[in-house]
Order: structure tokens, then C-alpha cells, then sequence
């Protein structure tokens, strides 16, 4: 098996890459710049900007089963100020891998996003109605529809993601540890909920979805609904530390003062894929003990 990944160097590209290396399958990642949280070797530094030609250099001679794009501008804030910027990002490039995958037969995943969702209901399936809050929600919708036009063999994943970047910039779950290790006062919202599931364990059910051969629109997240609030206290919890630094706090108050209009209530519903694969999709404490061990690991490498 081959895997293309797009985007090699952020949170959920560099974490593929060393998943499926230790799957040992044959992984290639295609990334704007270099970056220390992935091997070199596995990383293709090419210019999106002349993303289809770069791309058929390598491909019309290593073709990958899979190629999956992991490239998006997710601030809300710079997508509503550089909407040339994130619509070419958030768009284009997704569109210009779909019409790849579907030149050299590849299985196309598109990460989409769970930002769609503003009402009281707890978890949304794939079929409920989306609400476009603003311009990232609009360009993440907007690009899963053409690729689905485009490439018949697409997957398109809906999801929530947390883990270890391994880079200067923490990731929120790095930040959430560090701060909690350091004993800093954070606020997390008790208004703003979501199913987060692990960047490796979202890895292997991509490539389950692979082997079964599954297009279309998929629900990709843990099998529980939290706010961030109380996701904080159990991260406390399980990796030992003191929860009396977390406060509470409100996302609607705050995003009333921000100006950029965000969705609330992001659960997922995850039962159409767990009858597609037959499985049963993580808890938040089975993501939370998996990230515990994947932390062990590395804080002893380093040691």
C-alpha cells in the first residue's frame, strides 16, 4: 500500500506519516516547507502554487493507493481577513487533489470539519443540516462538494482532532498538558462542545475505510459529546494533575465581543461509520488513556 499525504507537516500530516511508517506501509508526505516533526526523507517540499504539475513528477512513477489532504486554513479570523488566501487554500488545492487522485486511480480522503452545527441537538448525523456561520464553515462545505463531484472515489471525513505536533507551536491539546503541568490558570468554555478523537487513532480508521472501499460522507470521532471544560478536567485526571487551575467560561460571550460568529454544539454522530467498519468508535477516556500512553513514549525518548 501506498500513501500520499498532503500537508506532511501539521499536526494531523506528521502524525500519519509516523503512523503508517510504524504500519509499515510506504508513506510519502508533500509539504509546503520542512519541518523538525518529520523525517526529512518522507518529506517532499514543493510549491502548492504549481500543486498538480510538482505532484505528477512523483506520481507518474510512485502511485499511491491513497492520497489524503490534510491541508486547511483553519483560523477563523485569517480566513474571514485573507478570504483569497483561504479560499485557494481551503478550496482549489482540494479540488486540484481530487482531479489527481481521479487521473491516477487513487482513493481520495478529504478532512473536512465539524464546524456546521449551532443548535441544541447533541450529536448530527451526515445527513442533517448545516449551518454556515462563516467564511471557513462555508469553504470547508464548499469544497466537499466538489470533490465528490469530481473524484467518484472520495471519502470525506468529518471530525475533531487532538494530539501531539511536536513543534514549537503546541497543539490545544499540547497547550491544555503544558498548562496544567506548569499549574497556569486556563479558561476552557463550557458552552462549546465536540467529539474529539486521537490524530492516530482517526489514521487507522482511514485506512480501515480504505480496505472497505467507503465513499461518501463520514462521521469520523470519538462516540461522546464533551465541552471543553469538562474535557479539561479529565485530562487532569488521567495524566494526574491538578484540575484547580481550569476555570470555566463562555464561548457565546466571548465570540459576542469577537465579531467572528462560531458554532457551538460540534458532537458528532459516529454510528454510520461504526455499521460501515463494524467497530465501536472510541470513548473520550479510551482517546484520553491512548494519548496518555503515546505521551509516555515520547517524554521517555526524549529521556
Amino acid at each position: 500500500m501506498k500513501i500520499a499525504i498532503i500537508g506532511g507537516t501539521g499536526l494531523l500530516g506528521s502524525n500519519l506519516v509516523k503512523l503508517y511508517k510504524n504500519m509499515r506501509i510506504e508513506v510519502q508526505a508533500f509539504s509546503r516547507s520542512s519541518s523538525s516533526n518529520i523525517e526529512s526523507i518522507l518529506n517532499h517540499v514543493i510549491n502548492f502554487d504549481n500543486l498538480s504539475s510538482k505532484l505528477d513528477l512523483y506520481f507518474q512513477s510512485w502511485q499511491p493507493n491513497i492520497i489524503i489532504n490534510t491541508i486547511a486554513l483553519v483560523n477563523l479570523s485569517k480566513c474571514e481577513e485573507q478570504k483569497e488566501y483561504c479560499y485557494r487554500t481551503n478550496v482549489e488545492i482540494s479540488e486540484n487533489l481530487a482531479i489527481i487522485a481521479r487521473k491516477y486511480h487513487s482513493y481520495y480522503i478529504q478532512i473536512s470539519t465539524d464546524h456546521y452545527y449551532s443548535d441544541n441537538k447533541k450529536k448530527h448525523n451526515e445527513v442533517d443540516p448545516v449551518i454556515l456561520l462563516n467564511y471557513y464553515a462555508q469553504t470547508k462545505k464548499e469544497s466537499e462538494k466538489k470533490v465528490l463531484c469530481i473524484c467518484k472515489n472520495t471519502l470525506v471525513v468529518r471530525t475533531n482532532i487532538i494530539g501531539f505536533r511536536n513543534t514549537e507551536k503546541p497543539s490545544f491539546f499540547e497547550w491544555l498538558l503544558g498548562s496544567l503541568e506548569e499549574r497556569t490558570n486556563i479558561d476552557l468554555f463550557n458552552d462549546f462542545y465536540t467529539s474529539p478523537i486521537s490524530v492516530r487513532e482517526l489514521g487507522i480508521y482511514l485506512v480501515k475505510s480504505y480496505e472497505n472501499k467507503l465513499t461518501g460522507i463520514y462521521n469520523i470521532a470519538s462516540s461522546e459529546v464533551i465541552d471543553k471544560y469538562s474535557f479539561g478536567i479529565l485530562v487532569a485526571k488521567k495524566f494526574k494533575l491538578s484540575e484547580q487551575f481550569i476555570n470555566k467560561c463562555s464561548l457565546s460571550y466571548i465570540q459576542k465581543q469577537s465579531g467572528v460568529k462560531r458554532a457551538l454544539n460540534l458532537g458528532l454522530d459516529v454510528s454510520k461509520i461504526e455499521q460501515a467498519l463494524n467497530v465501536h468508535m472510541p470513548s473520550i477516556d479510551k482517546t484520553l488513556t491512548k494519548l496518555l500512553k503515546e505521551y509516555k513514549e515520547t517524554y521517555n525518548d526524549k529521556n
